[in-house]
């Protein structure tokens, strides 16, 4: 799928959202949805989940989930990639990073970004790569109640571009 396609948004039914795997972060309780509404519940999917076994970038810099991963891609500066490395201890912190430091930003580098990192992320841990291809061909949504509408699908109004979603289908097509 070409940036363009991976861009384009829509609003979505909320009996789609039933019919599909969805990611959430790890605090369920922020979230206007419970679990007998959906099909299939994946928290350990969420980019800010951590990780049992960590990603390495080519400095081999350890990071503990792929959020962390994905924020130290968007920059060149090699000593910003280490802080980020040495601040994913705390995953919390994830998003404040890209307050704290300079970072890419331009929207097709950040979709290259999260495709790598959806590549390391299931390539270094086979029980997770399973559960991802155990979906068959459900749609998989990126529920977000942190009004994401790049990546993910906001609660409020269901609109999205859900990029997070389409790059995880192309990766479990390519592994499948």
């Amino acid at each position: 799928m070409n940036n363009q396609e991976l861009k384009n948004s829509r609003q979505y039914a909320p009996n789609e959202i039933q019919d599909s795997a969805i990611i959430m972060h790890p605090t369920l309780a922020a979230y206007n949805i419970t679990t007998d509404q959906i099909a299939m519940l994946f928290e350990e999917w969420s980019n800010f989940t951590q990780l049992t076994t960590p990603i390495y970038d080519e400095y081999w810099n350890e990071f503990r989930d792929s959020e962390w991963y994905y924020m130290a891609a968007r920059t060149t500066d090699i000593e910003i990639k280490k802080m980020i490395s040495f601040l994913s201890i705390w995953h919390w912190l994830a998003k404040k990073s890209s307050k704290l430091f300079e970072l890419d930003n331009n929207s097709d580098n950040r979709i290259m970004y999260m495709r790598d990192a959806i590549k390391k992320k299931f390539d270094s841990n086979p029980d997770l790569k399973q559960k991802l291809i155990d979906t068959w061909d459900l749609q998989i949504i990126e529920y977000t109640y942190r009004w994401d509408r790049f990546f993910g699908i906001d609660q409020s109004d269901l609109i999205w571009s859900n990029i997070l979603w389409k790059l995880l289908m192309e990766y479990r097509d390519s592994i499948k």
